[in-house]
């Protein structure tokens, strides 16, 4: 992937790569590092190796093992030094080749669950994009997304505070009011600007379902960050964690019941657990995907789900799925709404992953678009990156193609937004004739009140 800075600081990258070795190393960490037996059966679960084996996970992860062990292990210090297998510092062309891999991993944990030791090779890959972060080795384009959303100058761009608000103001033409920051609401209704770009309709449909069910529900009046925690996926930890403040001082402030998300990528785990976890609080409030609440209250009897006579599926999203175990409560709705629900060839646990998500990268022209409506150039150093990122998607997209069409599934419901940019370019690709959609616009229209 020929994206990286020609002038590209070694020492910077160095010093990076021991502030986070003598710094970010935990006892989770540690075992991830010391556990590989090297038996490659990760391989067949990751979403780039049908591009190429260089881009399996335990060779991926490689490059952190061998700082580590210079590091921390006797054998990296001495002999490995000589035959191999342990590096204190990485030269132009291994940098070069980490930051490679570092866009060649979407964090979606297929290999964790295939590994007969439970090694986590994103955590590991992780070491290096925070590394590459801190020295510059980012594309630009997506540093200085992930500046906008740290320093707040997002809501002074007029596209986003335009796209906002007639976000609002559409929900009311739908709905009538919309309470806006209303604190002591039982729910908080929670999108981002990206949200409100890619799918507007979605948050609107939202709206119209929390009102139908006469819920006690309030809405953001601006929000608070592009896609926060952006950082997360960039390796700008410090960033995330200054966005992250901003968005838990937002929540305990509102004090609601439930917050209530579409979007189950990154932002999934990060505001319901990393978040917690990382300023070490326990919250009074619960953080949901929709299709947790709604399956809650249909099996609590508050609604019914009026059928229709289509097959339909559902693509587990990595980050909502894999790693935040939702599985149940999209398919409760699902097959309330289709006795001809079918699952996918690779579902649940064994979901195979969009290409897109957790790591950042999504679909190409996506984020041309959006670095234009944020007045943010593209050098050619990113354009090449970007355009380099599209052969994996149309690998792994032949995978998901062909499952959608194995099925005759006519609609493929899922609840993250990259998901649905990713699946519905590989369906276009592949000629696929499937719609690819949020749950949400599937359930809105069907869902009927049950008479008390």
């Amino acid at each position: 992937m020929e994206a990286i800075n020609s002038s590209v600081n070694l020492d910077a990258l160095n010093k990076a790569i021991d502030e986070v070795f003598y710094g970010e190393i935990d006892s989770t960490i540690l075992y991830y590092l010391q556990s590989c037996v090297n038996c490659k059966a990760c391989e067949a679960a990751c979403p780039f190796t049908p591009t190429s084996l260089k881009y399996s996970p335990v060779n991926k992860a490689e490059v952190s093992r061998e700082l580590y062990r210079y590091r921390f292990t006797v054998w990296g210090r001495t002999v490995g030094r000589f035959v191999g297998g342990s590096k204190k510092y990485l030269s132009l062309s291994e940098a070069e080749t980490m930051f490679d891999y570092n866009w060649h991993c979407t964090n979606c944990g297929a290999c964790m669950f295939v590994c007969p030791m439970g090694i986590d090779s994103g955590a590991l890959i992780n070491l290096m994009k925070e590394a590459a972060f801190k020295a510059g080795m980012v594309p630009k384009v997506y540093s200085d997304i992930a500046n906008l959303e740290v320093s707040g100058n997002y809501w002074e761009i007029d596209v986003f505070r335009q796209a906002w608000n007639s976000l609002i103001s559409k929900m009311k033409e739908a709905v009538g009011e919309v309470p806006l920051d209303k604190k002591g609401s039982e729910i908080l209704f929670y999108a981002s600007l990206y949200e409100a770009f890619v799918y507007p309709e979605v948050l609107i449909n939202v709206a119209k379902i929390l009102t139908k069910l006469k819920k006690d529900w309030t809405f953001m009046s601006k929000p608070l960050g592009v896609r926060p925690p952006i950082g997360m996926v960039l390796g700008d930890k410090d960033g995330a964690l200054n966005v992250m403040k901003r968005v838990y001082n937002y929540f305990t402030d509102i004090s609601p019941k439930y917050i209530v998300m579409t979007a189950g990528g990154f932002e999934y785990l990060s505001l319901k657990y990393t978040m917690h976890e990382t300023f070490k609080v326990k919250p009074k409030y619960q953080v949901v995907h929709i299709t947790e609440f709604l399956a809650k209250l249909y099996t609590e009897g508050e609604f019914e789900i009026e059928p229709i006579d289509k097959v339909i599926t559902w693509h587990d999203p990595c980050q909502l799925g894999r790693r935040g175990g939702v599985y149940e409560a999209p398919r409760i709705l699902l097959k309330a709404l289709s006795k001809k629900f079918k699952e996918l060839p690779s579902h649940g646990v064994n979901s195979f992953c969009c290409s897109r998500g957790g790591g950042g990268c999504g679909v190409p022209t996506l984020v041309e678009n959006l670095a234009k409506m944020l007045n943010i150039s593209i050098s050619q150093e990113d354009k090449k990156f970007l355009d380099n990122t599209l052969l994996p998607l149309i690998n792994a997209g032949e995978i998901k193609a062909d499952e959608v069409k194995k099925i005759k599934a006519k609609e493929v419901a899922t609840g993250c937004p990259v998901c649905i940019e990713s699946i519905e370019f590989s369906l276009n690709y592949y000629h696929v004739d499937s719609d690819v959609l949020h749950i949400i616009n599937l359930l809105t229209d069907n869902i009927k009140v049950r008479n008390k």
